[in-house]
């Protein structure tokens, strides 16, 4: 195969290089200490378990069990399936405002419905433009 001038060869290399990764970094100054990066994890877990270094008691419990995220709680209320979207709307600020449920979760329920609201929109527009276009072409 003929070589193009955007061919890989020792003469085509990039002028400006990514560089190396902060972790090969790291490890390469372990390496210049003499120390591997076994000996690393052993220094770690021995100033974790000193009682006098309660940060890194904290950063290695947080890497072994992360706190889990944050889930808004399951709260059920009456909504028709086959309201409209404003009916549906209605009812959710009423149950915000009833206190069935908070108002962020409240907000959520909203936009979702203004998601579906939009989803439906769109879906129709491209089906009348679909319709349109084959009435043109035949």
């Amino acid at each position: 195969m003929a070589k193009s001038s955007t061919s890989f060869t020792s003469e085509g290399q990039p002028k400006k290089r990514r560089g190396k990764s902060e972790r090969t970094k790291i490890l390469e100054a372990l390496e210049r200490l003499g120390k591997t990066e076994t000996d690393f994890y052993d220094e770690l877990m021995s100033r974790a378990v000193n009682t006098d270094d309660t940060f890194m008691f904290k950063e290695v419990l947080s890497r072994i069990s992360p706190v889990p995220k944050a889930v808004a709680p399951i709260f059920k209320f009456d909504l028709p399936q086959e309201a409209k979207p404003h009916v549906k709307a209605d009812y959710v600020l009423t149950a915000m405002a009833n206190g069935d449920i908070p108002s962020d979760i409240g907000n959520i329920c909203i936009q979702a419905i203004k998601a579906m609201i939009d989803i439906e929109e769109y879906t129709d527009l491209k089906e009348r433009i679909i319709k349109l276009e084959e009435a043109l072409s035949g």
